[in-house]
């Protein structure tokens, strides 16, 4: 069986808004991630495209001449043939009667205009994502802190060996530098290795990540040497402080046990390490867990059954942290949920946004576990209280 993607169709978008502008942007933005878009400047047109040619979602202006967008959404929901299209209500209107009225009504998502196009994107893909998605298995789940170590040096001084071979085929073919692969990379490095124990990777790879950010051509021999020295550093690193298993009675503790409920935590990265010390840490810590190693995952994990808090990388693929929140908070059965981010990304800037965006937290990578257990048992006894 062919596996191609063309053969998928693109999931199909019905947006109604009434403003040719407002019109024209959501439009692009739609089309901008791939999905195929009908217009319709009322609610009435809008109904007659959904006989014509059923959508995935709908993004419905509130103020609509004749039908508003309340309306609409409740004609979508009461037949039974559209009744699992997705709506989303575009407004300028933020009051908690607004509020009320839109969830009542059926949408699964209110979005206060002007609408951040920069993050509108992501709502729109954690919904239309996949239908039913599963986080990929990495053979990092299982492994002990120990043997954690081991893997993350062998495999950063095997990543550095390549990216030093590329410098050679570079010389002899007059190839240009891929400073982007060796970023990403080194950003990978920097957010693991204190964590695990290696701060000085951690701070080699941190400086050389900032000498990447020009991009400059004319920095290629010096980018060689210091990822020399970082190979180094891998093959030859001594853990200091390594990260211990945190005894379960420092978690919430019952005592019944019959009535011992412990938190459920999503923890949303793209890096399997994150994950797998994550995963060991939650578990000594008392708490329950599920892993997701994207953004579309996390929201459609969130929504189907809403965790007690959530831990999410900043910096994934394809949906950035800064996306999924925007998304949860946009929506009714995600928007309470306590969200703790984690990001190698230290700029005042970063910190304010995730701020505004209603997260509780942020903390930066390399961190403490215990820095991040304590403030996971803060958020779910706020939200318990």
């Amino acid at each position: 069986m062919s596996t191609d993607t063309t053969d998928i169709p693109a999931r199909r978008i019905l947006v109604v808004e009434d403003n040719p502008l407002n019109l024209k942007i959501t439009v692009a933005l739609t089309r901008k991630e791939g999905f195929a878009v009908d217009m319709a400047e009322s609610a009435e047109e809008g109904i007659a495209r959904l006989n014509a040619n059923r959508p995935d979602l709908i993004i419905t202006d509130l103020n609509l001449p004749g039908m508003d967008g309340l309306e609409l959404t409740r004609a979508v929901k009461s037949n039974p043939e559209w009744e699992s299209i997705v709506v989303i209500l575009l407004t300028a209107d933020n009051s908690n009667e607004l509020d009320t009225k839109a969830h009542d009504a059926g949408c699964a998502c209110l979005i206060n205009k002007p609408i951040d196009a920069r993050l509108f994107p992501g709502v729109i893909s954690a919904f239309l994502g996949g239908s039913d998605p599963v986080a990929d298995a990495s053979p990092l789940d299982n492994l002990p802190f120990e043997e954690l170590r081991k893997e993350f040096l062998a495999s950063g001084a095997a990543e550095c060996r390549e990216l030093l071979a590329d410098f050679t085929a570079i010389r002899q073919f007059a190839a240009v530098v891929d400073f982007a692969s060796i970023r990403r990379a080194l950003h990978r490095w920097a957010g693991v290795g204190g964590t695990l124990g290696f701060p000085a990777i951690t701070k080699q790879a941190r400086r050389l990540e900032e000498l990447t950010e020009s991009q400059d051509p004319g920095k290629r021999d010096e980018v060689r040497v210091k990822l020399t020295r970082l190979l180094l550093e891998f093959t030859h690193a001594v853990p200091e402080n390594p990260p211990a298993a945190v005894p379960l009675k420092q978690g919430p503790v019952s005592e019944d046990p019959a009535e011992a409920v412990k938190p459920m935590v999503l923890v949303v990265d793209d890096d399997p390490t994150i994950r797998a010390i994550l995963k060991l840490s939650l578990e000594a810590a008392g708490f329950n867990y599920r892993l997701a190693d994207n953004g579309v995952l996390a929201c459609a994990l969130a929504r189907k059954d809403p965790p007690d808090a959530i831990v999410l990388d900043v910096d994934m693929p394809h949906m950035n942290g800064f996306e999924v929140l925007y998304s949860l908070r946009n929506q009714w059965c995600t928007r309470k949920i306590p969200v703790i981010l984690l990001s190698a990304r230290r700029t005042e800037a970063d910190i304010v946004r995730a701020a505004q965006l209603g997260a509780l937290n942020y903390i930066s990578k390399p961190f403490e576990i215990s820095d991040l257990l304590t403030c996971l048992r803060k958020v779910i006894a706020l939200k318990e209280a």
